[in-house]
């Protein structure tokens, strides 16, 4: 989950869970995943939910293949989350043995915002990107 901001201004935050063959939802730390810096792996996040990679002057070239096949303003928001989502399932996954019960079948991120100004108001959810593995 990515920490929350300042009181004077909303914040978007993601809770990454994955789906157990018995229908558990299990938390998934990314950064643990990827023995990435917390703020990093989350920065990763809102890019991909918002496809900044698709923004930048000389785009990687799946990137620019993806965007000659549609105009940059009809891309699909989140457009290559399926891809975080699934390389996360199979890392968690691949560090469990094949009858652990804590395996996942797929991943999800869920999109919530806290519209600042109070406490208790923090968990409007907005979305839910889901992949199964």
């Amino acid at each position: 989950m990515m920490s929350g901001g300042s009181l004077d201004r909303p914040w978007t935050y993601y809770l990454v869970r994955g789906e157990t063959a018995s229908g558990a939802l299990i938390d998934l730390r990314p950064g643990d995943l990827t023995d990435g810096l917390y703020g990093r792996t989350w920065s990763l996040v809102a890019a991909a939910v918002n496809n900044e990679a698709f923004k930048l002057r000389n785009p990687h070239p799946q990137n620019a293949s993806i965007l000659a096949s549609h105009p940059a303003l009809e891309l699909r928001r989140g457009i290559r989350v399926p891809e975080l989502l699934r390389a996360w399932g199979h890392l968690h996954n691949s560090r469990l043995s094949a009858s652990s019960p804590l395996r996942v079948n797929a991943v999800r991120i869920d999109v919530y915002r806290w519209e600042s100004g109070r406490f208790e108001a923090y968990d409007t959810f907005l979305e839910t990107w889901r992949q199964e593995l």
